[in-house]
C-alpha cells in the first residue's frame, strides 16, 4: 500500500460520534452511514460529515430517498448554492428547484455520456467547490463513476517534477477542447454562441485547497487546453505526462451506483468521469453544486 493510500485509510478510520465512516477505496472515498439526508441535520452531524468529506475527498450515502428540495437543503449546509444562469447551463433543471440539474441518459440521449476526466467548471474563473449527485434511476449494470485523488497524485510526483509544476499556469479553454465537436454537431452559429459564453481562463497547475491547506494537481483532459508560456510541443508533453500520471489506478476509485445512492465530493481535490457502458438502459441523476468563494490560488 502506498503512503498516500495508508494515510487515507487511517484518516477515514477515525472515530465519529454521530456517524459511521467506512473507507471505500485505498486512495480516497468513504461510505457514511447513520444519517438520513431527507431530514433536517443538526450542526454536530453536519460538522462530522464535513470533516469526513474533507478527509476522504468524496463520501457516499446509500439508500436515501430525496426530493430535489431535500437534496438542495442538504448541500446548502456547506455553503451558498448559486442557481445556474440560463446561459451557463446546458443541462435541464428541475422545474420547481432550479438549482437541481437533471442528468438523464438513455439510448436516445447521449449528450455528455462520453465526457473525459474533469474538475467541474474548471473552465470558469470561479469553478465549482463541491457537488452532490443523487441516483434516481440506475441501470442494472454499468454507469459507474470514477474519482481520482489529485492530492495523492501531486505528492507522488518526483520532486523535480513537483517543483516544475509548482511554477506552471494552465489555460482552461472549453472552446479549444470541445469546440470542434460543438461545431461538427451543431454548426457554426452554435459554435460562435458557445465560444462567446466560455472564454479561456488561467489557473495554477498546482493549487491549494483552502479548507485543508493541501496542494494538488489542477489540470484535467476535458478542460485544460495548454500550459502558459511554453511551446506547444512542451505544453502537450507536460499535459500528457500529468494526465497519464494522475489517472493511474492507485489514485482512483470506481463507485457502483444503486438507486438512492448519493455522492458528495470535493471538486478542488479530485477529478472524475462517468463510465459510458450502461446503454440502452436508463440512467437518471439529480445534481446540485456550490461554487468556490474565489478563483483557485497556487502556492
Amino acid at each position: 500500500m502506498s503512503p498516500q493510500a495508508a494515510a487515507h485509510t487511517d484518516s477515514a478510520a477515525e472515530e465519529f460520534q454521530h456517524i459511521s465512516v467506512k473507507p471505500y477505496a485505498a486512495a480516497l472515498g468513504a461510505e457514511i452511514n447513520g444519517v438520513n439526508l431527507a431530514e433536517p441535520i443538526g450542526p454536530e452531524v453536519i460538522e462530522e460529515i464535513r470533516r469526513a468529506w474533507l478527509e476522504n475527498i468524496v463520501v457516499f450515502f446509500r439508500d436515501q430517498e430525496l426530493t430535489p428540495q431535500q437534496q438542495h437543503d442538504f448541500l446548502a449546509n456547506f455553503g451558498p448554492i448559486r442557481f445556474p444562469p440560463p446561459d451557463q447551463s446546458f443541462i435541464p433543471k428541475d422545474k420547481d428547484v432550479q438549482s437541481v440539474l437533471i442528468q438523464e441518459y438513455d439510448q436516445a440521449s447521449r449528450i455528455g455520456a462520453d465526457v473525459d476526466w474533469h474538475a467541474d467548471n474548471s473552465f470558469r474563473e470561479i469553478p465549482q467547490k463541491c457537488s452532490v449527485l443523487y441516483g434516481v434511476d440506475i441501470p442494472a449494470t454499468g454507469g459507474d463513476t470514477c474519482w481520482v485523488n489529485m492530492v495523492a497524485a501531486y505528492e507522488a510526483l518526483a520532486e523535480p517534477v513537483r517543483k516544475m509544476c509548482d511554477e506552471l499556469t494552465a489555460i482552461h479553454d472549453l472552446v479549444a477542447t470541445m469546440g470542434p465537436g460543438v461545431r461538427a454537431q451543431a454548426g457554426n452559429k452554435a459554435f460562435t454562441s458557445f465560444a462567446e459564453r466560455t472564454p479561456a481562463v488561467e489557473h495554477p497547475v498546482v493549487r491549494v485547497n483552502p479548507d485543508t491547506g493541501k496542494r494538488c494537481l489542477y489540470v484535467n483532459p476535458l478542460m485544460t487546453a495548454r500550459i502558459k508560456d511554453v511551446s506547444p510541443i512542451e505544453s502537450r508533453a507536460i499535459l500528457d505526462m500529468l494526465f497519464a500520471h494522475c489517472t493511474q489506478e492507485e489514485f482512483m476509485l470506481r463507485f457502483k451506483w444503486q438507486k438512492g445512492s448519493v455522492a458528495f465530493w470535493d471538486n478542488r481535490s479530485a477529478i472524475h468521469r462517468g463510465i459510458n457502458d450502461f446503454y440502452p438502459q436508463h440512467r437518471l441523476m439529480h445534481r446540485v453544486s456550490i461554487d468556490e468563494e474565489c478563483p483557485p490560488t497556487g502556492i
